[in-house]
């Protein structure tokens, strides 16, 4: 009898990845080779040209940062490029280094080989951010069944272990990422209300004002800039980390860094204290913005922080005090110390991967009776003939989904239109991102407005877009596929350009 076939769920993170699986109708955690539950999100390249991945990678950058790459998954969707050893790597092709180590010891792990997975994203991933992890996957032979947002997968793994109807608030705070999603769970049915969060924000953003908190001081003593020794940024880099971990359960912490560097006068040594109100003082700017991004998110849903009865938080950085505080004063501003709402139940570093191993277990027919529904985190649409936004799907709709708008010619004969694809991040025009423009022949030109072109927008399960547009007239069409090389750039199009696909239609509506 052939062995059935494991579908793998994973987090890939920007500090930390996991994998997970379903056994026993329950998910549980691959561990890594080490032993350890999370492997760091870290790759070094040697010299010879081998690849180290994990621990031992985030070890070698104390002593090799310029052969070490970290926190790549800030910088999927991107153009930008690693020239390390002569070699030339992608955000993708470096998340797809981290993605084959994960599969390599989950094969070992599980007894088989791995095919098929479930990858998590957060939810505010665009599309040539998804569209990168897709390549990475690919570039790793995995085949990605779904690409999951990791709020819906933490609240996958609260919804399995418990099983109550729920009005949910999922925090997502990682290492380089805030997610924050609003969720009706009935009946086993997760349906999404509400997205929002920042690619900007993350712990990441903690241990930096630490870092320069450090670093001022040293500089004030000793009249000297640490941030330009390389190895000496390093340490302060792994201790101001460990500084903001001992901080959630302590009051005080010590930072000891013997021979962080020598200056003319000889070695010198690092020795300071940090306490939690100096730490949250510091850090009191960022949790503003973290602020600010739930409430506009209970804005956008058109609910208020009432509305919830449970609260998920998600990722190591939710275990900094100030952030569950903060969260309780927004949804129980009359609680004093202890949360009724906040539940405990799930390790934050784990539920992400817990919930791809459920949304595994459910593609492989292993779990049954739940079901979801993601929502759009932006507005997508195109831009008219005058330079305005025409929405075409709106922020918040649920998907797999399609729209369409109906627009026509601007002038006599005209030979073509061109369709600029566009994202809506913020609520003005001044937050348009280009996502990619095609163009469309005209079989039959004519009058002006005499061509009706009907363009489509249509988002698939994995959240990602392709656009058509037909000539009504004639039934030619073309279409694109959102990919990331046109993408994830603020509108750069020269005014030639510009004026070419605004002249080139307009909108009946207006």
């Amino acid at each position: 009898m052939e062995t059935k076939k494991t579908i793998i769920g994973i987090d890939l993170g920007t500090t930390n990845s996991l994998v997970s699986f379903i056994k026993n109708e329950s998910p549980r955690i691959i561990p890594n080779p080490r032993g350890g539950r999370m492997t760091p999100s870290v790759v070094f390249f040697k010299e010879d040209g081998d690849v180290m991945v994990g621990e031992m990678a985030k070890n070698r950058a104390v002593l090799d940062c310029d052969h070490t790459i970290s926190n790549v998954k800030l910088l999927m969707g991107r153009d930008k490029k690693f020239n390390i050893n002569g070699h030339s790597h992608t955000p993708a092709s470096i998340s797809s280094l981290i993605l084959k180590n994960l599969k390599e010891y989950a094969q070992s792990y599980l007894g088989q080989e791995v095919k098929d997975a479930v990858i998590t994203v957060p939810a505010y991933f665009d599309d040539p951010q998804r569209d990168d992890t897709l390549k990475a996957a690919e570039m790793a032979e995995l085949n990605v069944l779904k690409l999951l947002n990791e709020p819906t997968a933490a609240a996958l793994a609260f919804g399995f272990s418990k099983n109550e109807d729920s009005n949910l608030l999922v925090v997502d705070f990682g290492g380089g990422t805030l997610d924050i999603t609003l969720m009706k769970y009935k009946n086993g049915v997760f349906r999404v209300r509400g997205v929002g969060g920042s690619t900007e924000i993350g712990g990441n953003n903690f241990d930096k004002v630490i870092i320069d908190h450090l670093a001022r001081g040293f500089k004030n003593t000793h009249d000297f800039d640490l941030s330009q020794d390389k190895i000496a940024y390093q340490q302060l880099s792994i201790h101001s980390e460990k500084a903001k971990t001992d901080l959630s359960s302590t009051n005080e912490t010590r930072i000891m860094i013997p021979y962080i560097t020598a200056t003319p006068k000889g070695p010198v040594h690092l020795n300071t204290s940090l306490s939690r109100p100096e730490f949250e003082n510091l850090i009191s700017p960022i949790l503003e913005k973290i602020k600010s991004h739930i409430l506009q998110t209970f804005e956008h849903a058109r609910l208020t922080p009432q509305w919830v009865d449970s609260v998920i938080l998600v990722g190591g950085s939710t275990r900094v005090p100030a952030v569950e505080r903060l969260v309780r004063n927004i949804v129980e501003p009359d609680s004093h110390e202890t949360s009724i709402k906040i539940k405990r139940n799930i390790n934050p570093d784990e539920a992400v991967a817990r919930g791809a191993g459920i949304m595994a277990g459910i593609m492989e027919q292993s779990i049954s009776n739940i079901e979801f529904h993601d929502i759009t985190p932006h507005d997508l649409g195109v831009e008219d003939d005058k330079g305005n936004f025409i929405t075409i799907l709106k922020r918040g709709t649920a998907y797999p989904a399609e729209a369409y708008h109906l627009f026509t010619t601007t002038r006599d004969f005209q030979e073509q239109v061109c369709i600029h694809v566009l994202q809506k991040v913020g609520t003005d025009n001044g937050d348009l991102v280009s996502l990619g423009w095609f163009c469309l022949e005209i079989a039959n030109p004519g009058k002006k407005g005499d061509s009706d072109i009907d363009v489509t927008f249509a988002i698939d399960t994995n959240g990602l877009l392709n656009v058509s547009a037909i000539d009504i007239n004639s039934g030619k069409s073309e279409e694109i596929t959102i990919k990331n090389k046109s993408l994830a750039n603020k509108l750069k199009k020269s005014e030639e350009e510009k004026s070419t696909w605004q002249e080139s239609w307009q909108n009946p509506d207006q």
